[in-house]
């Protein structure tokens, strides 16, 4: 499957098509349509989206995050632009979408995750599509990236879906059944949401020659204090901004600069 020729396919499925495959989502329809802030709707429907629109299949553990599959689609649309070969994912999650996605597309990909339980579906779900060719899965420790990966200059690009909410909000939303659900590691990125990305960051430049780094901020409130933090630091830094539905996404690409490199 050619990557570029691939981004002219528009993702999604009408839920009228999404019944006809699977019936059993009949049981979450209401007046005004499917009932996605239902954990077991929103999963189904997003797996039949990711069948229909690149024949991948995914599952997960319960209580971890469930991917919508078109944002997610949408975020690695704007980092195939770059046209990568070989991409390095942290924290690729219980799904490992994003992995799955380029993994379709004959994108070499190595992805890392911290969480035992996630790490194994990740594993899973990348046998389930015969994709242990295209992607490597690493188990990750408290480091994201020292004494984990070797080297980064082999990668075109790193890609990384971060944790973004704060500790406070996690614990006061975790047991909510409407679609609120996720581990904590794959929810929240520190005590005010950024600090996960500040972390990846601060790793890279221990690295000689590092690849551009790029990310997505699905919580834009926190945009005025990450970007406060990347200029005091003085990343090398642009955003693009993207409406998807009601929801601003924004996308950051980061490249460490020779004097920021430390390794």
């Amino acid at each position: 499957m050619n990557s570029q020729s691939f981004l002219t396919k528009k993702c999604g499925l009408p839920i009228k098509q999404a019944l006809m495959i699977n019936p059993d989502l009949a049981a979450y329809m209401r007046q005004n349509g499917l009932d996605l802030g239902n954990t077991k709707a929103l999963l189904m429907y997003n797996q039949l989206i990711l069948k229909h629109f690149m024949d991948l299949e995914f599952d997960l553990p319960d209580g971890y995050l469930v991917p919508t599959i078109c944002s997610r689609w949408a975020f690695l649309k704007h980092i195939l632009k770059s046209k990568p070969k070989n991409v390095l994912e942290i924290g690729t999650g219980a799904s490992a979408i994003l992995a799955l996605m380029l993994g379709r597309l004959g994108i070499s990909v190595s992805a890392t995750e911290i969480d035992n339980t996630a790490f194994q579906s990740a594993c899973s779900n990348v046998r389930r599509n015969n994709l242990e060719k295209s992607i490597i899965l690493v188990k990750s420790n408290r480091q994201l990236l020292v004494n984990l990966i070797p080297q980064v200059s082999e990668f075109d690009l790193i890609l990384c879906n971060p944790p973004q909410y704060d500790e406070v909000y996690f614990e006061q939303h975790r047991n909510s059944n409407r679609g609120f659900l996720g581990n904590y590691s794959e929810m929240v990125g520190g005590q005010i949401g950024h600090e996960f990305i500040l972390s990846l960051l601060s790793e890279l430049r221990t690295f000689s020659n590092p690849p551009p780094a790029y990310f997505q901020l699905t919580l834009p409130k926190l945009q005025p204090k990450l970007e406060g933090e990347l200029k005091n630091q003085k990343y090398n830094f642009s955003v693009t901004s993207k409406q998807i539905g009601t929801r601003l996404r924004l996308y950051y690409k980061v490249k460490i600069t020779e004097n920021q490199a430390m390794g």
